[in-house]
């Protein structure tokens, strides 16, 4: 599987690979990292999401980038659209050292302007748990408008945030 390379003033955003494995293990074994994403998990566990990450490129074309930053693996960010979930959403994980320097919000709209010109999409959805105040910053700082509240295949029901994809600037 071929997918893109993204370039930021920071950040490479590239396919996932078997070599992040790593970061994925440390990122889900924090229980305070990886709350809102299902942690915390084995290293087992984890190298699944890491499988289902690639497995979402090869099988749908488009999916989670992992981010980089001096070479080395800091978290994952791209659009999603797991069955049975509502809509093409944009999501984001963050290593604890690599949070509260702007690290999402850059590679969110590398994504944005990517899922505009590469996927067609005008919009994208961003959904998160209530308690999830950082989500909330970040999509507000991109320009995230409420759409409606839906109850998720998980059972939790979450506000659903439109994301325009046409006025990110890279």
């Amino acid at each position: 599987m071929t997918a893109p390379t993204l370039t930021t003033d920071r950040l490479i955003l590239r396919l996932p690979e078997a070599g992040d494995g790593d970061a994925y293990a440390r990122f889900f074994a924090d229980a305070e990292a990886s709350h809102f994403y299902g942690g915390p998990l084995r290293r087992d566990q984890a190298f699944g999401i890491l499988c289902r990450d690639i497995g979402h490129w090869i099988l749908k074309g488009f999916g989670k980038f992992v981010m980089t930053r001096d070479g080395a693996t800091i978290g994952g960010c791209g659009i999603v659209h797991p069955d049975g979930w509502p809509g093409h959403e944009l999501t984001w994980w963050l290593l604890p050292e690599a949070r509260g320097a702007g690290i999402a919000q850059e590679a969110s709209r590398a994504v944005l302007g990517w899922a505009r010109a590469h996927l067609g999409r005008a919009t994208v959805e961003t959904h998160f748990r209530d308690e999830n105040t950082a989500a909330r910053r970040l999509t507000e700082a991109l320009g995230g408008g409420l759409l409606r509240r839906e109850t998720f295949p998980d059972g939790i029901d979450r506000d659903v945030y439109g994301l325009p994809t046409g006025e990110v600037r890279l």
